[in-house]
Order: C-alpha cells, then structure tokens, then sequence
C-alpha cells in the first residue's frame, strides 16, 4: 500500500466541495454587477446634470421667452385676468436656471452655480424692464385683484413653493415634463416680477417689495428643496459629511430668515381676517331685518381698524358709524374708524310703480312710432295731406277729413284703396273718415 494515498478526508480537514467555487464566482459575478449598477447610475447622474446645465444656459431662446412670458403676465395683471396669468407661468423659463441652482448647490458645482445665477438675474431684469414699459405704455394703470395678490406673501406660499420645489426635483429624476407643468403653475414666478414692474413704474414702492419678496420666497424655496432631493438621490458622491452638515445648515439657515417676514405677513393676514368678521357680525347686529351689506372693507392702518362700505338700509341710522366703531373697539381691543355710506333700499311699491313707469314710457314711444308710421302710408300718392290727417295716440285714433263727394271717381277710389290699406295695416288703430266740417264728429269710418 506504500505510495497510495487515501482519498478519505482526514479528521478536522475538510474535503473538495465544488460549492464553495461557485459561490465564489457567484460573489465576484454580483461584485460585478454591483459596480456596473454603480456606473449606470453615475452615467444616469451625469445626463441629469447636463440636461439642468443645458436648461441654465443664457442663449437667445431664454431671452426670448421671458420677454413673451412677462409681456403676457403684465397685461394678465392689468386685464385682472387669471387665465391669461396662468398663460405667462406656463411660457416662462426661470424653473430651468433655478433648478440649476438647486442642483449646483447640491454638487457644489460652483460653474453651474455661476451659469445659473447669471440666467436669473437676466431673466429678472428682462421681465421688470418689460413689465414697467407695458405699464407706461398703458391707460389703464388700477390696482387689480391679480396685482394685489401677489404684495402679501406669507408661510403659506413658503410651503407651496418648498412641496412644489420637492416635485420639480423628483420630476427631473423621472423625466416627468408634466409634473414640471404643474410646478411652474403652483409656483408663480413671472407674475411676482410683473407686480414688480407694476410698482416701480406706478410709484407703488409698498408693492415692489411685496412682489419681490414673493419671488424671492418661491426662487429659494424651490431651489434648496431641488438641492434635498439631489443630495438623497446622491449627487455629489465626493461630497464628505462636512460638506452634508453645511448644506443642511445653508437651507435651515435661509428658510429661517425667510420666515420671519413671512410670518409677520401671515399674523397681519389673521388679524384683517378676524376683524372683518367681527365687523360683520357687529354690523349685523346693528341693521334691521332687510337691511343688508352691500360692500365692506376692512383692513389695518397703524393698528387702527379701518372700516368704510355701503349698506342698504329702510330708514337712516344716524348714529351708526359711531356705534359701530365703539362696540369693534371693545371686541378687537384696537381702536377703529367706520365709515359707511347708507342709501335707501327700494320698497316693493316703489318698484312696482317704478315698472308701471316704465311700461308707460315704452307704450307711448311705440304709438308715436306706430302713428308716424301709419300717417306716412296715408300720405302715400299725396292723395291725403298731412294737414287734412288728426293722430290721437292715446286711443290710437286717426281721422281724415275729407270732402268724398266732390271728389272725382278715380281720386275717390284710389284714395279709399289707401286708407283701407293703412287700416288693416295697423289693426289695433282706429282709422276713420269725415267731411271737412265735421272732422271732430266724423260721420263714417273705415277700419
């Protein structure tokens, strides 16, 4: 037996196992796989951020498309027109510097960060300048309820802008333009702007920076929640934990500034909204059973409630504006000034009488047209002269007075055809014939 050897394993050793080979090839083929994967979606991340770079980009396209995009908000706003509005958001291109913004923050791309901010700030001046000589140019400079809403922005549009910043970020991953359609309508960017122009060019300094403010909120809101999605989509993977903590400190930092005044916004908000309802049930409480509001606004001025509007009132309150700005004294703990106008408020006899008015105005002027009508077909051949022709409206009487008998056969005729036509013509007048001295009482007639 001396040179075999036993192909038993010996005890503590262990045998071949051809396992053992296939899973190390099957730990190296997911190692494999796994770097693969992690190419994929470095390659995937690199077209992401070509495609924000591309959409940063300052070229003719960008230009032109705010220039349209703010020329339609302006005229939106000057209109009041919500459509219209909603038309220049859709046309306009700031969504793409910003979320180039948001992603070069998120990289600490610090050329793509340049490369955005410059397409920005082009694209504000552009759509002021614009906005400011639409304004100039137009006739109608008044304060519209689309201008308005866009001076007094609060916590609330902070948080659409953030959400809707979150969506544009996840919408860039996915390649979904239409959820894209959707932010650029919940974020409103070109308006701001718009109102912007709107009071630089009408001295309205108060809503220049309302409207800035609001652009702003939304601009920043949006591009550091894109610059969150990028950095847990794993943007920036060279990024060390320092970084990370900086980042986060950035956004806690800006959206906390921006809050403050915001915030103040949104108590002004309340308050007004508190007030008007108070001054409403106040005013309720003072007017009679019928007597209604007709308009009301209230607003604060220097911690004063100011209140002025119409009511319609059955009889005059002389005390009204007295009482009432002391009882919303008492209930807001501010001092306040009311000034209403009181008209008097129509009674349903008054307009019914009203109506029967009315109705007697329009049956006179149509007799009076009825009755020229009728003398200009007496008229007809100049058989019957206007002189020989009395027109009572009221009863709807016509007389022609005439002497039948001296008349020649034919002219007889001829003019018997006329009136004859003229009365069924005119069926609810009453058309009759006399002789010349008995015009008052004529003796014939025909229908």
């Amino acid at each position: 037996m001396t040179g075999k050897r036993s192909i038993m394993p010996r005890p503590g050793v262990a045998g071949f196992n051809a396992g053992g080979r296939r899973a190390s090839a099957s730990r190296k083929a997911g190692a494999d796989d796994n770097k693969a994967r992690a190419r994929d979606d470095g390659h995937g991340r690199a077209l992401i951020l070509a495609s924000v770079a591309r959409d940063a980009r300052l070229d003719r396209k960008f230009l032109l498309l705010i220039l349209l995009s703010a020329a339609i908000a302006t005229l939106g706003l000057l209109q009041n027109s919500a459509a219209v509005v909603i038309g220049a958001m859709l046309v306009s291109p700031l969504m793409g510097p910003i979320m180039g913004m948001g992603f070069g923050l998120a990289t600490i791309d610090s050329t793509l960060i340049k490369r955005a901010l410059t397409t920005l700030g082009a694209g504000m001046v552009v759509a002021i300048l614009v906005a400011m000589l639409i304004v100039w140019m137009s006739p109608i400079q008044d304060v519209t309820s689309e201008i308005r809403g866009r001076t007094q922005p609060n916590l609330l549009d902070l948080g659409v802008a953030f959400v809707g910043g979150i969506a544009g970020g996840y919408a860039i991953m996915r390649k979904m333009s239409g959820v894209m359609v959707g932010v650029a309508i919940a974020t409103a960017l070109v308006p701001p702007l718009s109102t912007v122009g709107f009071g630089l060019a009408t001295g309205r300094m108060d809503f220049a920076w309302g409207a800035m403010l609001l652009f702003l909120t939304n601009t920043l809101a949006i591009g550091l929640s894109a610059t969150a999605i990028a950095r847990i989509n794993r943007f920036g993977p060279h990024l060390t934990r320092q970084h990370t903590m900086m980042q986060v400190l950035g956004i806690l930092a800006t959206l906390g500034i921006l809050s403050i005044p915001l915030a103040i916004s949104l108590n002004n908000l309340s308050r007004e909204y508190r007030a008007r309802i108070v001054v409403q049930n106040v005013l309720q409480e003072e007017l009679s059973n019928g007597e209604r509001i007709d308009a009301l606004n209230v607003r604060g001025v220097d911690g004063k409630v100011m209140v002025d509007g119409v009511v319609l009132i059955d009889r005059y309150h002389g005390k009204l504006n007295g009482d009432l700005a002391a009882k919303i004294s008492e209930r807001l703990g501010r001092p306040a000034e009311v000034q209403l106008a009181q008209l008097r408020q129509q009674t349903n006899e008054v307009e019914q009488a009203e109506d029967g008015l009315t109705r007697r105005i329009t049956a006179l002027e149509q007799r009076a047209q009825e009755s020229g009508a009728l003398v200009e077909r007496l008229m007809l051949g100049g058989l019957v002269t206007r002189d020989r022709i009395m027109v009572d409206p009221d009863t709807r009487t016509v007389i022609i007075a005439r002497a039948r008998d001296s008349e020649q056969p034919a002219i007889r005729f001829a003019t018997d055809r006329i009136i004859e036509s003229a009365a069924q013509a005119y069926p609810s007048w009453l058309v009759r014939q006399g002789a010349l001295s008995q015009t008052l009482t004529p003796q014939s007639a025909s229908r």
